[in-house]
């Protein structure tokens, strides 16, 4: 993998299997970059591009929430600053260097870093894809905004992947994650058409299994 320092970020790339090619190549961003080489992701054609976090409880969530934990820090709510670092600084340059296809771009994360992915939809239309495994949809006001906002990007081609039994073992409002998840997953399906899947899983297993999937869907779509 190469590594990039652009704007505030460290910057992971993995070049697909068949290589660069000459002209312009699809690109896959996936939050929690870091990802990208503990579960070795890999793809055919796209360009796999991790983003590293500085603070993903505060760039991944959408607006400020108390802890959900006792003795854990409180949720930062910069979402909308981290975006426009992505989008601003850290796409652009990626572009250039890499002659990507500004309209082959997908977009996409697991938990928290699905949340931010999904949200994107309301904040730019830069994305052709987006998708979010297992995304924190039970985050304070999600669902609702889900539910009465329609996308800016309501074209993209979206995939959410949840699991029945991400809510188990916990005594907050994580454990009706799976009935915001499918709240989600029905408003996205009128919306933006999304695929949708609720598997038998919780939230941390056979994640890379999920964002491979979840990767071959996106190479499919581009």
């Amino acid at each position: 993998m190469e590594i990039l320092n652009l704007g505030s970020h460290r910057i992971g790339v993995r070049f697909p299997e068949k290589g660069l090619r000459k002209g312009k190549n699809p690109a896959i961003l996936l939050n929690d970059g870091e990802l990208i080489e503990q579960l070795n992701l890999r793809t055919e054609r796209a360009v796999l591009v991790g983003v590293y976090p500085n603070n993903r409880l505060s760039e991944y969530t959408p607006w400020p929430e108390p802890a959900i934990r006792p003795g854990t820090p409180d949720f930062g709510g910069q979402l909308g600053q981290y975006h426009r670092e992505l989008n601003n600084e850290i796409l652009p340059a990626l572009i250039d260097e890499y002659a990507l296809d500004t309209k082959k771009l997908a977009y996409g994360g697991y938990s928290l870093g699905g949340l931010a992915a999904t949200m994107s939809l309301w904040e730019t239309d830069a994305f052709a894809a987006v998708f979010s495994l297992c995304g924190s949809f039970w985050y304070p006001g999600v669902a609702d905004f889900i539910e009465e906002h329609v996308p800016k990007n309501y074209s993209a081609q979206v995939y959410l992947q949840n699991g029945i039994r991400e809510g188990e073992g916990h005594n907050n409002r994580l454990c009706d994650a799976y009935s915001y998840a499918q709240r989600v997953h029905t408003a996205l399906q009128a919306t933006c058409g999304a695929k949708t899947v609720l598997d038998d899983y919780g939230h941390h297993d056979r994640q890379s299994e999920r964002l491979n999937a979840a990767l071959r869907w996106v190479e499919r779509v581009l």
